[in-house]
């Protein structure tokens, strides 16, 4: 084998199906990604109207995007506290703005063209929806916590702070620290 054959061999070829695969986003992560069970994500591909597909061994997967609606409605479903009422943003697919595979200019056209600053907005647009869509998420589980969900060492770190902040109030001090300063303004009174 030549070099050039050997080098070729440790890189997948880019039409094989090791690809594919790197795109498929799993059921069962992302029912674990989200803390939901079976029967929120059946209720969720239904709501959507999201068919699973299969790979070559059966086994259930669903595309980037399909998994990003799934994200989008169950931020929904964290907020609200119900399905009804989601409304998808308009943060379409690939396939679902009809580009399909081609992408949606050539290479003839100037790179300054006011269309690629547009696409390059939207993607940019896209990139910071997934980004924050996690920290979305987690914001509202921590809104929607009380101190029993916090495990233990966090519960001990809430205690110590409160501890911390609590006024340390001696009631027979302060009692004594005012009649004192009310008998030395009686008596200043008097004079």
């Amino acid at each position: 084998m030549t070099e050039r054959n050997s080098a070729q061999s440790d890189f997948p070829d880019q039409n094989s199906a090791n690809l594919i695969v790197e795109h498929q986003v799993r059921p069962d992560d992302l029912m674990a990604e989200l803390g939901i069970k079976k029967d929120a994500y059946y209720t969720y591909l239904k709501h959507l109207d999201i068919k699973a597909q299969k790979d070559g061994s059966g086994k259930a997967y669903l595309e980037p995007q399909q998994a990003d609606r799934i994200r989008a409605l169950r931020l929904h479903v964290v907020a609200t506290g119900k399905i009804d009422g989601f409304e998808e943003t308009a943060l379409a697919t690939s396939a679902e703005s009809g580009l399909g595979d081609t992408p949606p200019w050539n290479n003839d056209i100037p790179q300054d063209t006011p269309d690629l600053e547009r696409l390059i907005r939207q993607a940019q647009e896209l990139a910071a929806h997934n980004m924050a869509m996690g920290d979305l998420v987690v914001a509202q589980l921590a809104q929607q916590m009380t101190f029993d969900d916090l495990a233990p060492d966090l519960q001990g770190k809430v205690t110590e702070v409160r501890e911390a902040t609590r006024p340390k109030a001696n009631p027979a001090a302060i009692a004594s620290q005012i009649l004192g300063q009310w008998r030395s303004q009686r008596g200043a009174t008097a004079a």
